[in-house]
């Protein structure tokens, strides 16, 4: 039952970001969320510098950093498509995974974005505390050198 409450919620929030609302998402973060989004890319290097190495790094942290990267997806017109939802642990160690497209619509079919991507979530008792986001960033830095143009 926990589980597909979990989900429920999960397209909820995504269909809500599709429209261009990030709110009910950001309601159920906790304000040390951290967001990382691995990558040399504009969205990774929003607020700090990118850093490699084997232990997770946050490309941002707090409710308004991980805002500005959702309201940042809104304006861009981002949307989601998701193919899979994975749901693991109680509610006082949730871990979500979802498989997703992501792309911008483009006329006549052609996306000026689209990529393949995998988000994990980290919940503890419904509040959200970690957001991992894993693209392709050979096209997400591909896209920051289109729109730099």
């Amino acid at each position: 039952m926990y589980k597909t409450i979990v989900k429920m919620m999960v397209r909820r929030n995504i269909a809500q970001l599709n429209a261009g609302d990030a709110s009910a998402l950001l309601k159920m973060a906790s304000p040390d969320v951290e967001l990382r989004f691995p990558g040399d890319n504009s969205w990774a290097r929003m607020f700090r510098p990118v850093a490699k190495g084997r232990t997770p790094h946050a490309t941002h942290r707090g409710i308004e950093e991980c805002r500005a990267f959702a309201d940042r997806f809104a304006a861009q017109h981002v949307q989601f498509t998701l193919e899979d939802i994975l749901v693991n642990g109680g509610p006082w160690n949730t871990r979500v995974a979802m498989r997703l497209v992501s792309f911008i619509d483009g006329a006549g079919g052609i996306d000026p974005y689209n990529n393949r991507a995998v988000a994990i979530l980290e919940l503890r008792w419904g509040k959200l505390v970690a957001w991992e986001d894993y693209e392709d960033t050979e096209r997400v830095a591909a896209w920051d050198h289109a729109a730099a143009l």
